[in-house]
């Protein structure tokens, strides 16, 4: 045999044998951290705090934990396709099945200059947990971290919606926190929009901006107003809280939550004070008495120093009314990663929905009973049902949406449906029995 031929044949089961590694490693997964460490393996959970993963450590499987914050990529599906350099064979062989998806970037693009602030602008338009979802502030904020990203203005916009998005919004804040300057940019901030503006280091409002009237409407009232009333006191105190931590007045939250509230500002030492009592001496006036909700405006805020009010809604007054001398402006990236997550988040609420109304319209075919036949079809359709609304749940679950269900009017009680459709399945089997 000629000595071409017999190279030829040895390097093609080098090749042969790189592409069999490459097969036989498609489905691995890796998660690669800062500080250089890789796992590569099985992912079979992943949120915004942790990742865990199955892998091989010292020959050992084992299931690991890992800090979310400390990955650098996370890589799903087939292992990147690096090969071994060998003499006289191409590297970088593709493997078979086209390569793989990953969910952060290896090496994300800095975009801030020396001496420069870079602030991104997140877009808070419509109607929270319908059209505004905790899945678009993580996924901003993520994408911010890894790229000098030093203020975020939330440029807000909103009558308000459900209170589980807002308080999911404003976990997933504390959770970067460290990281970054927050800014409240108000334009209409009513009802819920208030929990993360609170959470911001800074509260501006544009010219004919709202701010307040916060009354808290739950879906699962108890019944009881006393009890109902105790439990909006008891959010409103969690809040207020949270508000002080952050430099702002807790009597103002109270006063946006609770009717009976009350907030005075007091002129001491030439300048306005807040207090929730009516004050014994000096100057004051009242922002807002008991039997009223406090609803601000932008003059009104600003006057009593509040909030730090603007001529118009543009980037440039914002910085300069809060000093930020050296900057540059991310808009459009940003944008559209909260669009994206947005829309993801609003498709899976409307499946939810529609599940949760099919469940119901066949139990109640069920309910009927018009005939054993019937009956038997409306309960193999609401296990179908509720199999899919379980599946939904896992998938809000993971798009840091699985509180959601706290706002609708109607849900599916899984356990009990579970238990209930398999017992009065067997009913029907019995009664076909001779």
């Amino acid at each position: 045999m000629a000595i071409s031929t017999i190279r030829n044949a040895a390097l093609a089961m080098l090749v042969g044998g790189v592409m069999g590694f490459s097969a036989s490693n498609a489905m691995a997964d890796e998660v690669v951290l800062r500080d250089g460490s890789v796992y590569t393996g099985t992912i079979v959970s992943q949120t915004r705090r942790q990742v865990i993963i199955d892998t091989v450590v010292s020959g050992i499987r084992t299931r690991i934990t890992l800090d979310r914050r400390e990955c650098k990529s996370i890589v799903r599906g087939e292992t990147p396709t690096t090969t071994p350099a060998v003499e006289g064979v191409p590297t970088g062989i593709p493997t078979i099945g086209g390569g793989r998806k990953i969910e952060e970037d290896a090496a994300p693009v800095i975009l801030k200059r020396e001496g420069y602030d870079l602030i991104m602008e997140v877009p808070m338009e419509g109607v929270f947990g319908q059209d505004i979802y905790p899945l678009s502030v993580e996924n901003t904020l993520e994408w911010a971290a890894e790229r000098g990203v030093t203020d975020v203005v939330f440029r807000m916009n909103s009558p308000g919606g459900e209170v589980w998005a807002s308080e999911e919004i404003v976990e997933i804040m504390a959770d970067y926190a460290d990281k970054f300057r927050y800014h409240a940019l108000i334009e209409h901030a009513i009802s819920a929009t208030i929990w993360p503006s609170f959470f911001c280091d800074t509260i501006t409002m544009a010219p004919g901006a709202t701010f307040g009237g916060a009354v808290v409407f739950m879906t699962d009232d108890t019944g009881s107003a006393e009890v109902d009333k105790k439990m909006t006191s008891i959010m409103a105190a969690k809040l207020a809280a949270s508000a002080e931590a952050n430099g702002h007045s807790p009597y103002l939250v109270k006063a946006m939550m609770l009717s009976e509230e009350a907030v005075y500002a007091v002129r001491r030492g030439g300048e306005w004070v807040l207090t929730n009592e009516i004050p014994t001496e000096g100057d004051y006036e009242t922002i807002d008495g008991p039997d009223t909700v406090l609803t601000l405006t932008a003059a009104d805020a600003a006057k009593y120093g509040i909030v730090t009010a603007i001529d118009d809604r543009s980037m440039e007054a914002f910085t300069e009314v809060q000093g930020i001398i050296d900057w540059d402006h991310v808009v459009d990236e940003p944008t559209e990663i909260a669009d994206e997550a947005n829309a993801e988040c609003k498709a899976l609420r409307s499946k939810l929905l529609g599940t949760i109304i099919s469940f119901y319209r066949e139990q109640g075919v069920w309910a009927g009973r018009s005939s054993i036949r019937g009956s038997a079809a409306a309960l193999q359709n609401m296990r179908r049902q509720l199999g899919r609304y379980k599946s939904h749940l896992r998938k809000a679950e993971k798009l840091s949406m699985d509180a959601i269900t706290s706002s609708f009017e109607q849900v599916i009680e899984v356990d009990y449906w579970e238990t209930e459709i398999e017992i009065r399945m067997q009913e029907l089997r019995n009664s076909r029995r001779p």
